[in-house]
Parts: C-alpha cells; sequence; structure tokens
C-alpha cells in the first residue's frame, strides 16, 4: 500500500518500490515514470531522491532553453519533505498560476520585465495582494533553487476589518446551545470559548479534552489536501495531521461554564467530537451545516472564522493578557495577534485613559 502519499509502495516479494517523474514534456506534463527498488523504505527513499536529482542535474545541463513550466514542475516534484498541506497549496499555485502564464517561456528568457508583466497579469484577475504575495513567494522560492537573481517587490498586504458577533448575536448561540443535545450545535459555542479552527474542531477526538483537569489538547488537523501519488483516480484526500506550525500544538483551558455540557455529551474517548463515533465528519460538510444553523436563527452568513475572532475579541476586552491569548490561539508570535486585533487595544487604550478623572 502507499506511503505517506510519496509514491513508494511495498511489493508482494517484500521489496519497496519508488515511482518518481523521469520525464515531462515542455509544459510540464508527465511522459514517463520511473522505478527504484530497495529492501527498506528508507533505502528506495534515498534512491528515488538520488534519481530525481540525478534527472534534474541532466535536464538542466543537455537543455540550456529549458521551460520554465517544466523546471518547476521537476522543482515541485523534488519537494517530497514537505506537509501534505504545503504541497496542496504549492501545487495550486504553481499548475493554475504560475505555468499558465510562462508555459512557453524558457528559463534564460526570465528578467525583471516578464516578471512584472506576470504581476501585472495577477493583478489584472482581481486577486488581492494577499494571494499575489503568496504566489510570488512559491515563484521566488523556485528562483532561489535556480541561483537566479532578480529583484521584485512584494505587494503589501493590508489587514482586513475583523468582524466579530455582537453580544445579542452570542447570546442567541448560547441559548441555542446548551438547550441542545446535538454536539454540533454545541460545538459552535465551544469554539466561542476557544478559538478553536474548522479544520482542528474537525480532527478533535473525546480523548484530546481532558474534562478533568479542564484542558483541550490540540494536536493534529483535519485538511483536504492534493494526493501526490498521481496513479490514484481521487485527485484528493482527507488527511488527519499535526498543524502546520509547531505554536499550533497547544494546550486551551476549558471555561468553566462549558465543563457541565460537555460531561453530559461526552462520548467514548476514540470518538470524534463532532460526530460522536469513530468516523469524522470533513470540514466542507460542517461548515454546510454551520450556515444551515445560521440561516435557522435568522443570522447573517458569517465566516467560520468570525467564531474565532470574535472569541479573541471578547477575551481582550475581558483583560486576558495578549501573550496567553496568543498561546491560546496558536499564533506563532505575539506580533500576530497584535496585528491581528489591534482595534481592540486601540479601544482598550480609549477605556483605560477616561479613567483619568479631574481632580477638582
Amino acid at each position: 500500500m502507499p506511503k505517506k502519499g510519496e509514491n513508494i509502495t511495498k511489493r508482494k516479494d517484500g521489496r519497496y518500490e519508488a515511482r518518481y517523474v523521469k520525464q515531462r514534456d515542455e509544459y510540464g506534463r508527465i511522459k514517463k515514470y520511473g522505478f527504484v527498488y530497495a529492501k527498506s523504505y528508507f533505502e528506495v527513499k534515498r534512491k528515488r531522491d538520488e534519481e530525481i536529482k540525478n534527472f534534474n542535474i541532466k535536464v538542466e545541463k543537455s537543455n540550456v532553453k529549458e521551460t520554465i513550466s517544466n523546471s518547476i514542475a521537476l522543482w515541485l516534484d523534488s519537494k517530497f519533505s514537505i506537509k501534505d498541506s504545503s504541497y496542496t497549496n504549492y501545487y495550486s499555485i504553481i499548475y493554475s498560476k504560475i505555468i499558465p502564464f510562462l508555459k512557453d517561456k524558457k528559463i534564460d528568457e526570465l528578467n525583471e520585465k516578464l516578471i512584472f508583466e506576470f504581476i501585472k497579469s495577477l493583478q489584472e484577475e482581481k486577486l488581492g495582494n494577499k494571494r499575489i504575495k503568496d504566489i510570488l513567494i512559491v515563484f521566488k522560492q523556485f528562483l532561489d533553487y535556480k541561483n537566479i537573481n532578480i529583484k521584485f517587490e512584494m505587494p503589501k498586504v493590508k489587514r482586513n476589518n475583523i468582524i466579530t458577533l455582537n453580544d445579542k448575536e452570542i447570546s442567541i448561540i448560547e441559548k441555542e446551545a446548551i438547550n441542545t443535545d446535538d454536539i454540533k450545535v454545541f460545538a459552535i459555542l465551544l469554539v466561542l470559548f476557544s478559538g478553536l479552527r474548522i479544520g482542528e474542531l474537525c480532527a478533535l477526538k473525546w480523548k484530546d479534552i481532558d474534562i478533568q483537569n479542564k484542558v483541550i489538547h490540540i494536536n493534529k488537523t483535519l485538511i483536504r489536501v492534493k494526493n501526490k501519488d498521481k496513479s490514484c483516480k481521487q485527485k484528493t484526500k482527507i488527511i488527519i495531521d499535526t498543524p502546520k506550525t509547531q505554536n499550533s500544538i497547544r494546550n486551551i483551558p476549558i471555561n468553566n461554564q462549558i465543563i457541565p455540557y460537555l460531561k453530559k455529551l461526552k462520548k467514548d474517548d476514540n470518538c470524534y467530537l463532532l460526530t460522536g463515533e469513530i468516523y469524522y465528519i470533513t470540514t466542507k460538510k460542517y461548515y454546510m451545516f454551520y450556515q444551515k444553523f445560521l440561516k435557522k436563527i435568522n443570522f447573517k452568513k458569517y465566516n467560520f472564522h468570525v467564531l474565532r475572532h470574535t472569541f479573541a475579541t471578547r477575551s481582550l476586552l475581558c483583560g486576558i493578557d495578549i501573550k496567553t491569548l496568543s498561546e491560546i490561539l496558536g499564533h506563532s508570535s505575539v506580533k500576530t495577534t497584535l496585528e491581528l486585533y489591534v482595534h481592540v487595544k486601540d479601544s482598550e487604550k480609549l477605556l483605560q485613559i477616561n479613567k483619568l478623572k479631574f481632580l477638582s
């Protein structure tokens, strides 16, 4: 069976077989695969990676006018060590944005003017600066890999205004959640008191919730990723993996008001929180449930992340310090938290400064 989505399988004779892309056409499409064999998984992986490296070197030496699309596809093929979620993001950017524009261009044609035209084409698609920056970051990594030094400016990303639920809306959700036996509804309230991401929520099992010690252990997330095994009919797959960053692996304290309802709804440790069974619900399906719930209670179509923003904003206004909040949210730094919720800190400053009174 395939291991880790790396086109490595264990054969019936006990040996491991690894498949790799051996030839592509000028537009980056696969034409031919190569195969290597070994007695162990790690040995066949080493041999496979060596073949890819040698092939890339051979291509570069034999074809001075190598196409950008072919070269960047080969570069992506060599990135087996990155997480599946990152691979999915790279794949999407490369095949939907970079290759369509640069497919007929050669490596030796790369210059500042061509990259400027590429950036202009992205802007003409009405893409946001954040999306354009993400695309250019991947492209810059490829340029660095090819030792191509071309300078270009990254677009400045302006933070969007944070949308949060108001007190009346929060109160309505609270009443709905505490008067139901539907864990999927109660989970919405749980997010309002914990700041969980939807992928983290869908991957959560009851064994991750330590009711006695009042803590939720976050150590995995559920995501849909690109299937690296191109021979597979399914182009994507669901995986439950560790979060992308170390900071996202964290312990979230449980608010005392939540405890009685968790005890009431508790299922077997091996069951997923949202289903009460040993099978999970995907983020797409739970998001659809969330939107139906909002419609039922006559709310507009809030993004699921609004719940997380609401938790963070309320936490700051209640006096939770920024360092504690940053760790609960799983942010990479306090700076990230401050940049996202600077509007809350500004309102807090206004509140604090009005504590100064006339002495006469």
